[in-house]
């Protein structure tokens, strides 16, 4: 594992050292998480570009389309459903 020495101004320190906490991580582990996070999105978003270089963009929009109109709202269930439904495994 690579060890790093970062600058960073003081305020955005304050703030990570706080979403960290809020956490319950440490700072390391929050930059670490925050920073695999970013890649894994850059990497997704660079190989879904790579995927829809050559689709009929038309073809695909009502593709979406045809698939969202086929969906039904509902109610969102409340924390506490969530909750017993994850005892519930």
């Amino acid at each position: 594992m690579a060890t790093l020495s970062l600058r960073m101004r003081d305020d955005l320190k304050a703030k990570a050292q706080q979403l960290a906490s809020e956490q319950g991580v440490s700072l390391n582990s929050y930059i670490n998480a925050t920073l695999a996070a970013t890649i894994a999105q850059s990497e997704t978003l660079a190989m879904m570009g790579e995927q829809l270089a050559n689709i009929d963009q038309g073809k695909l929009h009502d593709r979406v389309m045809k698939f969202m109109s086929k969906s039904r709202s509902g109610t969102e269930p409340t924390p506490d459903e969530i909750e017993k439904a994850m005892l519930k495994r």
